[in-house]
């Protein structure tokens, strides 16, 4: 027969088994806590230069729409977005641009959602561009938008003004980097023989002022 002291050793064994099971499961937790903010870091200063970036393409859209758009950001949690809702009498559109971490917060994942409905004609609904966090590429980033924003002004003039623009001729507003269609040109300005297109005319004024030109 086993001595009880044996006994009580091995019921106070499996409790502290138990114990330092919970206590390791604890610090295992707390690293991956841990961890998981500093990648959150990391993620938060990419968003804000993808902010940078939208923010005057989105700026720019929402200026050409006028009235015929509201728009609405948003923040929830570690995700941004900017939702236009565009007034339309063909159909009810919705486009929205959001910026999040992928799951393991290794990549910033940009968004394009667009809604319509009823539907009309095939569109692009959904799309997505991602950029390694640790090696993120700003001018991939404001390419995608920029191709997004473009494909999504091209399918609102077929939509509504396509008897009056058969094929968009798009140009570049060289202070914000922005293309859109020569026919929305907010400015123009002629100097040294070309022809530059603007957003707007703090744009304009902008490029005047660094070429030393007057503008009226």
């Amino acid at each position: 027969m086993s001595d009880i002291n044996d006994l009580v050793a091995r019921i106070e064994g499996a409790f502290k088994a138990v114990t330092n099971k919970a206590k390791k499961q604890q610090q295992e937790m707390l690293q991956e806590h841990q961890d998981r903010q500093k990648l959150l870091k990391e993620y938060e200063r990419v968003q804000a230069k993808i902010v940078e970036i939208a923010k005057p393409r989105l700026e720019a859209l929402a200026k050409r729409a006028g009235e015929r758009v509201k728009v609405t950001p948003s923040t929830s949690e570690n995700r941004r977005s900017a939702r236009f809702e565009f007034r339309s009498q063909e159909a009810s559109i919705t486009l929205t641009f959001s910026v999040a971490p992928d799951k393991e917060i290794k990549n910033a994942v940009v968004e394009y959602d667009l809604r319509i409905i009823p539907v009309l004609r095939k569109f692009n609904s959904h799309s997505e561009f991602s950029s390694p966090i640790a090696a993120f590429d700003p001018k991939a980033t404001a390419k995608w938008l920029d191709d997004r924003i473009i494909e999504f002004v091209e399918l609102f003039i077929d939509m509504h003004e396509g008897e009056v623009v058969e094929k968009a001729d798009y140009v570049e507003d060289p202070i914000a980097k922005v293309k859109f269609p020569k026919f929305a040109a907010g400015a123009i300005l002629e100097h040294g023989g070309q022809t530059h297109y603007f957003i707007d005319d703090q744009t304009k004024a902008e490029f005047a002022n660094q070429k030393g030109l007057a503008t009226a």
